[in-house]
């Protein structure tokens, strides 16, 4: 049959190619078509129950995207369901406000605080849902009912070239104007603020012109950031004050589904999210867990015990107005 072992084993390799192909494939291209690929819809089988998840990000992230991780452990509950497809839609706010005011209905909607006036009427109460931390848990909570279950976290820390410089009085502290970050500041930090009006990304920019003579209040992202920075020799080393009583940087989901075999199988979902299976997997995005446990043996384990201690937060369905009022009292 072969004319030479060569050949016998050149075909052989091909087998194995072929079937690695088929193993790994799904992984690669579920995610895909969870995006919104057409023709993924026609696919399930007929008893299938297909959700539609919003991914609505109101802050920056860790290290990669929230959608594309809930697109990964949506394929991974449906492996494990057998009958529940998640579609995951990444959405900006005004979006979200579009389309539901085009009639669109999800199912399932992941937010943070500035969405919160867009799912308050249509969720779903989720009080008999555990396993998630009781500080962090709180808020997602309107007029008793839990409409809401944190499902990652993020929160802020001082950063500075030396350990002097956090604590001199003469630095200028660089803030990120999200929500109320001042919140989570002592008064000794508070007249140091520098009260411009910096996004996420140009607090960061702002810090790096200058880091001898500037402290950069920021979050778990800026910390990625620099200790990339670090680590590639385009910084000097970073020392971090991590902020440890207060963070809005919280990402909850709820169950805005109406027909009841979608509303179980929804709260099935949120429910795998905060498993402790899933929340171990939040290191690869750089985000923190809500149930409290230690999930980093890395440069974030310390970032995390601050943020395991018991924190204040805003709940995720104040409003903007609100916020700003917040923000005026400080």
């Amino acid at each position: 049959m072969w004319k030479n072992s060569r050949e016998k084993v050149g075909f052989i390799l091909f087998l194995v190619v072929v079937a690695v192909f088929l193993f790994v494939a799904p992984f690669f291209l579920l995610p895909q078509i969870y995006a919104g690929r057409e023709g993924w819809l026609n696919t399930a089988p007929p008893n299938s129950i297909i959700l539609e998840l919003w991914e609505i990000d109101t802050f920056e992230g860790g290290t990669a995207s929230r959608a594309h991780f809930l697109e990964k452990q949506a394929y991974l509950f449906q492996t494990r369901t057998l009958d529940t497809y998640i579609l995951v839609r990444e959405l900006s706010v005004e979006q979200a406000k579009t389309m539901l005011e085009q009639g669109a209905t999800p199912d399932l909607v992941s937010f943070g605080i500035g969405a919160g006036d867009l799912v308050q009427s249509r969720a779903q109460d989720l009080s008999d849902i555990e396993g998630v931390r009781a500080d962090v848990g709180a808020g997602g909570i309107f007029e008793g009912e839990r409409l809401a279950v944190p499902w990652c976290m993020g929160g802020y820390l001082l950063c500075a070239s030396t350990q002097e410089q956090l604590q001199s009085d003469t630095k200028i502290i660089t803030g990120y104007a999200q929500n109320v970050p001042n919140k989570a500041l002592t008064d000794v930090y508070i007249n140091r603020l520098d009260t411009s009006k910096f996004t996420q990304y140009t607090a960061y920019e702002e810090y790096l012109k200058n880091p001898e003579s500037t402290v950069l209040l920021g979050t778990q992202r800026d910390f990625y950031r620099l200790n990339n920075r670090v680590k590639n020799g385009s910084l000097d080393s970073i020392s971090y004050e991590y902020l440890a009583d207060f963070t809005d940087l919280v990402q909850y989901i709820a169950v805005t589904a109406t027909e009841e075999r979608a509303i179980t199988h929804a709260r099935e979902f949120v429910e795998f999210l905060v498993s402790s299976e899933i929340q171990n997997k939040l290191t690869s995005i750089g985000m923190f867990s809500v149930n409290g446990e230690a999930i980093y043996n890395n440069e974030y384990a310390d970032f995390e015990r601050a943020l395991n201690n018991k924190l204040a937060t805003i709940n995720v369905f104040t409003s903007a107005v609100k916020i700003t009022e917040l923000q005026n009292k400080r």
